[in-house]
């Protein structure tokens, strides 16, 4: 039980992981980031109906903080 805690918080059982730095996350420590994947637009028109123009990362509190996520 003790390997599947949260490696922020320490308390709860994980249930992610951040897409940059690798840590253990559970529900209440995960952040959602939402990132415009600029593949699929032309001149601010989306390309494609069945794909979105962004893309959500799950990441840390600290990772939100200090990462620039510009694709």
């Amino acid at each position: 039980m003790g390997d599947n805690l949260c490696g922020v918080c320490q308390k709860k059982e994980t249930e992610a992981t951040c897409k940059v730095c690798g840590v253990a996350l559970c529900a209440e420590c995960v952040r959602e980031v939402s990132v415009e994947n600029p593949g699929q637009r032309v001149l601010g028109v989306l390309t494609s109906p069945l794909k979105s123009g962004t893309k959500k990362q799950k990441v840390c509190a600290t990772c939100m903080k200090e990462v620039d996520f510009v694709d």
